[in-house]
């Protein structure tokens, strides 16, 4: 296998994603957007194409700067993780694609051609990442009207938020403007063309949303695969909230490869409803426990957000996910994302008292359980999240715990949820008043 620096991902090679803002990116956990040539974001609800983005100046700099080892911009969400020993999302690419997957060999003869060729890359991309809007049902805590319809109609409510609370959560919680993000660009003609153009070069699709169960456009690409015929060289992704299984999708993507399904699901009963506002824990319980037992889908990942409201009991979390493979046989991993967005919600804020009880309870854990025994990767994610938790502090972290807590109380008040009965070990060391 050739060796590549150490800031190279295979997915600048392999794969375009959509935004469900619609902008472009070469990854899910990148931040920041695909540029044109002229320098301005790219935007298919402006009637922008996204056929042009594949081998445009942007995206041929970011194949550039990964060969010579350069750090990309918008690459640092996995060179946090790596210096803090966690797997970063990055290094699991590698592995995944150009270690154990099929295409592995074609990949390493896709990049070393593109580096003789300008890096520009002549095969279409064949793993498709798309979110197709923002239809949501849910109002996560660490989400923006930029990814949730439901987050949108409430923030619009009038008679819910003056101007001056709704200009907080903004400011806090969004990446931009709050303006519309209802347009429905994912519908245009043109980018339909370009993803049937695609779709018989493409062995992975990757659904979130919003929430992909909920979405229409996503039974159209999957039926558009089936029409084609292609269905059965393909392996499906969904990131779900697990609130969602309709017999209609299910009867859909049997017909397919492989399923892969994502639990978005952030913490054990009462921790989820609170951090996840909208779900119930006994629904969300039960569709995990029927996709354990599916024969439709393949494996399941838990992918929870690391972040102040879940850091006392993430455990919980992985003590779950151990009980429903020892009563399904079914094998569930864990993969771990640190929170950075909204900055308040960053365990690398937290005072030291908290962090005290979060540490120990990390390790008390890690020193008895035996889920990660045989799996390093997941095993060091969790001596990753100690070491934040005792090395790493923002330089404002006394500040974005204020905002924290006006955060907190404001969505509170707004969604009649309490902290303080939901979380009440966290309230209990926050000493709020």
């Amino acid at each position: 296998m050739t060796n590549y620096s150490k800031t190279f991902c295979p997915y600048p090679w392999i794969h375009i994603m959509t935004q469900p803002s619609s902008t472009i990116n070469f990854c899910c956990v990148a931040n920041g957007q695909i540029k044109k040539d002229d320098g301005s974001i790219l935007m298919l609800n402006k009637g922008d194409d996204i056929s042009t983005v594949w081998n445009n100046n942007h995206y041929r700099k970011i194949r550039k700067q990964m060969i010579e080892g350069e750090r990309v911009d918008g690459c640092q969400p996995c060179y946090e993780l790596e210096d803090l020993g966690i797997p970063s999302y990055r290094e699991n690419y590698i592995q995944d694609w150009m270690g154990f997957h099929r295409e592995a060999d074609n990949i390493r003869q896709i990049v070393d051609k593109s580096i003789d060729n300008d890096y520009v890359v002549e095969e279409a991309p064949q793993y498709l990442d798309f979110r197709l809007g923002t239809l949501c049902n849910l109002r996560c805590r660490m989400c923006q009207s930029q990814n949730s319809s439901a987050i949108y109609k409430e923030l619009k409510d009038e008679e819910l938020y003056t101007d001056e609370e709704r200009d907080f959560i903004v400011k806090t919680s969004h990446w931009n403007d709050f303006s519309d993000y209802t347009q429905p660009w994912f519908d245009d003609p043109g980018f339909l063309r370009t993803v049937e153009t695609w779709l018989p070069s493409v062995n992975r699709l990757y659904f979130t949303g919003g929430e992909p169960t909920i979405i229409q456009r996503v039974y159209w690409i999957l039926e558009k695969c089936v029409e084609l015929g292609i269905n059965e060289n393909i392996d499906l992704v969904f990131n779900s909230n697990m609130t969602n299984i309709q017999p209609r999708f299910l009867d859909l993507i049997a017909k397919f490869k492989s399923v892969l399904m994502c639990l978005s699901v952030d913490g054990y009963g009462t921790t989820n409803e609170y951090i996840r506002s909208g779900s119930t824990w006994s629904i969300v319980d039960k569709h995990i426990r029927d996709y354990a037992t599916s024969d439709v889908v393949g494996n399941l990942l838990f992918s929870p957000v690391v972040q102040i409201y879940n850091i006392l009991n993430v455990t919980d979390l992985i003590d779950y996910a151990e009980l429903i493979q020892k009563e399904t046989g079914r094998r569930i991993d864990i993969s771990f994302l640190l929170n950075n967005y909204p900055k308040c919600l960053d365990i690398r804020n937290l005072p030291q008292n908290i962090r005290d009880v979060a540490i120990k309870k990390l390790e008390t854990w890690s020193a008895t359980s035996t889920y990660f025994a045989e799996d390093e990767r997941n095993k060091q994610t969790v001596l990753g999240l100690i070491k934040a938790l005792k090395e790493n502090y923002n330089e404002d972290s006394e500040h974005q715990m204020q905002v924290f807590k006006e955060y907190t109380l404001l969505l509170d008040s707004k969604r009649n949820q309490s902290i303080k009965e939901s979380i009440p070990e966290l309230w209990e060391l926050l000493n709020w008043t």
